[in-house]
């Protein structure tokens, strides 16, 4: 399958920015590039692969350009690659099997490795060329493929009798193919015409390396060089025909061994060395000039100009340009500092991320990150990594737009101001207000959640305490507010609905809480008016008309009348609150709305249509009042990087929908932004000017709520009207009569349902 590469292009060395939004209907990663895997130079470029993703830098333009499955890769999350300088072809090998190959810029997917059915270890190990071809070493033998023609063209299964064997690394001597496995090597003369028959393959069993686990072959000035692997962290380099071990580097934490620009390069976390073709030492590379560096390296080469380019542990792309002075470049593009997406925060023109987790030995620093203006801005200061681990939510203090508030679900509340930790709250800075969660000498300070309401306050969750609810005035002083006996489990999530004030949240058991701030609380049963019986509440989420949609393992329920929360009384009883599952009409068939999804979030756009997130089924778009699917995204039939949701968050000044997996986070630019209850100053258009060459969408963006918009021309003639959706709408370009509009200026006027609130903009049309 041929693909044609989009690549988003980067100025600059150290930073990947975009000038301008993305388009309708458009998609791009958010992957993180801290930590690299693999470094691979190629003609000129320097390939990173990071977990999700992969970039490179152009070394005579110096820019950085990222690419993706947004971008026209095949899959995501890259095991290997390799790269061919005859063929001038970068294969690149994904965890599922899945094979790219990247040549001139155009994709070629091979997917046979990935759609066959193999019982057991189908990974991709190790890749290496030969004579024009590339073998890749697998978890049931060797694969080979003919770069030309861009198809398999053989199997080698080596196990007794022809049976999978896993092979961890191949080689080509002058004289010999060599296969690493965890039983030693296996070789067979260049020669010979079966290597597919296992019995023409001679085993070693009698070298020092004979019966080991080898996991690395490199051959370098016509020597064979061999590591085995005794431990995770311990390897032994052996070399030659006797295979005799390696002096200047007899044992250690080997991440790497390469032979370029007629050097071996052998990678240690710690320390990179490099030798001459006769293996003496050239130099030792444990650290540089830079104060900030340290050398934790996953693997490490010389590019074409000599250079010593390293895969950083965290901090991307390293380039020494002269290794023996220590000076250091730093690459790598604009990202979030971790892949983990707990929560998105819809903030601005952007989100705000919160990487952490519930998980009791799963720890996550507070990699809190901010993407603003297209450019991400990841948290700053010790605190935040020493301190705090585990933010599940982050709020922006409505009293100070450059403070935020983090609920971490360890140590209590994380306070940023210009993206660096300052302060952490908990019982004692907060007069015990803040109290944190003990089991003999176990302590937890379990903050699972934060919001702000009308009064610019902001509240928390205060998890396994009796005052389970927890808020900060405007004032800085501090509040304890009882829960119990009402709420005795853990506490995920708070909404402060935007009607009457009242703080919804939901926990570890199957029940819907209410507290209206002051001495009041009930819960909801999720069951009660419910005609599918749910165990599990995943997110909730108020939509525009005051409707709280709850997502539960079995999928989409309702609250329409939330007023009426404490109608029973406010003494912890059983709420009349009824949860209603809404009917859903597709092909003839009535059921429930996503009744066999298990719905894990929930975000409201600008035209309150809702994106749905699943555990397993990607993303819905659902109209309005949820009778109607608009859209479905998968990662079959779109960039989503897995169909395992684990948050959506969308930037209300531009309606991009942030969707996070457990394979890193993308977003889609959609067609409804958040509106005003007045029109912006600039009503805004993108593109504009429309070149001759766009033929997309046009986003006309600043309205009030679903305003009615009218475009005229110079001459006031309508040619075409249309509702804004949230506050924005789209015109395709046409008039009235679906043809491409004529050059020139063209006129956008807007009002609210009644006539008031008008707005007007111009847009240049370059036919």
């Amino acid at each position: 399958m041929k693909k044609h590469l989009f690549l988003i292009i980067t100025l600059g060395i150290c930073t990947c920015c975009f000038s301008q939004n993305i388009g309708l209907g458009k998609w791009r990663n958010h992957f993180s590039y801290d930590k690299l895997y693999k470094i691979v130079p190629a003609d000129g470029r320097i390939y990173g692969q990071a977990k999700y993703g992969l970039f490179y830098y152009d070394t005579e333009e110096q820019i950085m350009i990222k690419y993706s499955k947004t971008d026209g890769l095949s899959d995501v999350g890259i095991s290997n690659m390799a790269y061919d300088s005859k063929t001038k072809c970068m294969l690149i090998a994904y965890n599922n099997s899945n094979i790219d190959l990247l040549i001139n810029d155009v994709i070629y997917n091979i997917s046979d490795i990935k759609r066959k059915e193999i019982s057991g270890d189908k990974a991709i190990y190790n890749i290496n060329f030969y004579n024009r071809k590339a073998y890749l070493a697998c978890g049931f033998g060797i694969v080979v493929i003919d770069i030309s023609r861009k198809e398999i063209a053989d199997v080698y299964y080596l196990g007794e009798n022809g049976t999978y064997l896993k092979i961890n690394d191949i080689a080509f001597t002058p004289l010999n193919i060599v296969a690493a496995t965890d039983s030693g090597m296996m070789y067979i003369d260049k020669q010979n015409q079966f290597p597919n028959i296992s019995t023409n393959w001679t085993i070693d069993s009698t070298s020092a390396v004979g019966k080991q686990t080898v996991s690395q072959l490199k051959v370098f000035s016509d020597k064979l060089m061999a590591t085995v692997r005794h431990t995770a962290d311990s390897s032994t380099i052996y070399v030659g025909t006797t295979f005799s071990e390696f002096t200047p580097w007899i044992s250690g934490n080997i991440k790497s061994v390469e032979a370029a620009e007629n050097k071996l390069i052998i990678s240690e976390y710690n320390k990179v060395c490099i030798y001459n073709s006769d293996l003496t030492t050239v130099a030792e590379v444990t650290n540089s000039n830079e104060d900030w560096f340290v050398m934790e390296a996953q693997h490490a080469t010389l590019d074409h100009d000599n250079k010593l380019v390293i895969a950083h542990e965290w901090a991307g792309m390293i380039i020494f340009p002269d290794y023996k002075k220590k000076n250091t470049d730093n690459l790598k593009p604009s990202g979030p500092r971790t892949d983990d997406v707990y929560n998105l925060s819809g903030y601005g023109n952007g989100v705000i991320l919160s990487p952490g987790s519930r998980r009791g030995d799963y720890f996550v620093e507070a990699n809190v990150a901010t993407f603003q203006n297209n450019e991400w801005t990841n948290l700053n200061g010790s605190m935040s990594k020493d301190t705090s681990w585990n933010v599940l939510d982050v709020v922006v203090d409505p009293a100070n737009k450059k403070k935020m508030y983090a609920a971490s679900w360890r140590n209590g509340v994380l306070e940023i101001e210009n993206n660096t930790a300052i302060n952490l709250y908990n019982e004692n800075n907060t007069n015990n207000v803040l109290t944190a969660y003990t089991d003999g000498d176990y302590r937890s300070l379990r903050v699972g959640a934060c919001a702000a309401d009308a009064y610019k306050n902001v509240w928390f969750t205060n998890s396994l305490r009796e005052n389970g609810l927890v808020v900060r005035r405007k004032d800085g002083t501090w509040e304890a507010i009882n829960t119990y006996p009402t709420v005795t489990d853990e506490i995920y999530h708070l909404v402060i609905d935007s009607m009457y004030g009242y703080k919804w949240f939901y926990g570890q058991g199957n029940k819907i809480y209410v507290h209206d701030g002051d001495d009041r609380i009930a819960y909801i049963h999720p069951n009660n008016g419910s005609k599918l019986e749910s165990s599990v509440v995943n997110c909730l989420v108020q939509d525009h008309t005051n409707e709280l949609w709850i997502g539960t393992d079995k999928g989409i329920k309702v609250i329409y009348n939330m007023g009426n929360a404490f109608k029973n009384g406010g003494n912890g009883q059983m709420s009349a609150i009824t949860c209603n599952n809404i009917l859903y009409s597709e092909d003839g068939k009535v059921e429930y709305l996503l009744a066999y999804e298990n719905v894990t979030a929930i975000a409201v756009d600008g035209a309150n249509r809702k994106w749905i997130g699943t555990a397993s089924g990607g993303v819905f778009l659902i109209s309005e009042n949820g009778l109607e699917q608009l859209a479905h995204f998968s990662e079959d039939n779109s960039p989503l990087p897995s169909n395992k949701i684990t948050a959506i968050g969308i930037a209300p000044e531009t309606g991009e929908v942030f969707i996070g997996t457990d394979n890193g986070l993308v977003s889609y630019r959609s067609t409804a932004t958040y509106a005003t209850s007045k029109p912006n100053s600039e009503i805004y258009a993108f593109p504009n000017p429309v070149h001759p060459d766009y033929n997309g969408d046009i986003a006309i963006k600043g309205f009030t709520r679903n305003a009615l918009v009218h475009i005229t021309d110079v001459a006031g003639k309508v040619v075409f009207s249309t509702q804004a959706h949230g506050g924005q709408a789209i015109w395709n370009g046409k008039n009235q009569h679906g043809e491409r509009v004529a050059t020139g200026v063209y006129y956008v006027f807007a009002s609210d349902q009644y006539g008031k609130n008008q707005s007007v903009a111009k847009i240049l049309f370059i036919k």
